[in-house]
């Protein structure tokens, strides 16, 4: 057991996953709705705990040794999804990456979050919103 503690403390050590501080928010606009209306947003989503919280919850389900295997010790990947008026993380996509197992395994670390998000809010209305999340790390 501790030879597993310390094999993750060292684990955590090794890896930095830095992100930008705040993900980009898109409200969704429907087709035939007045953009003007649709641009001003008055609370973005927010996972509960903070962009911190939800930064954690990647790096927990980020599993690095197929990645090291391949020798990528340094990668980046930009995910893209939708927060619904439920709070669910929906339509999770990978709009850019370094490496393939890259992109699967930040996809796959996304799908195991079932945290369920605050969501946004839009002239008082729950609506669904578009974030954007930038992941880089480093295996040095």
């Amino acid at each position: 057991m501790k030879k597993y503690i310390a094999f993750l403390l060292i684990l955590f050590g090794i890896i930095s996953i830095d992100a930008q501080k705040d993900s980009i928010q898109y409200p969704d606009i429907k087709a035939g709705s007045d953009y003007r209306k649709k641009t001003s947003v008055d609370k973005v989503p927010e996972f509960p705990g903070g962009h911190s919280a939800f930064m954690r919850q990647i790096i927990n389900n980020f599993k690095t040794s197929a990645l090291s295997k391949q020798n990528i010790a340094k990668a980046r990947a930009i995910a893209v999804f939708d927060i619904d008026t439920d709070g669910n993380m929906i339509n999770l996509k990978i709009e850019s990456y370094d490496h393939e197992m890259v992109k699967k395994e930040f996809l796959s670390a996304l799908n195991k979050i079932k945290t369920k998000w605050v969501p946004g809010e839009q002239n008082g209305e729950k609506v669904k919103m578009r974030m954007r999340q930038p992941l880089q790390f480093n295996l040095d």
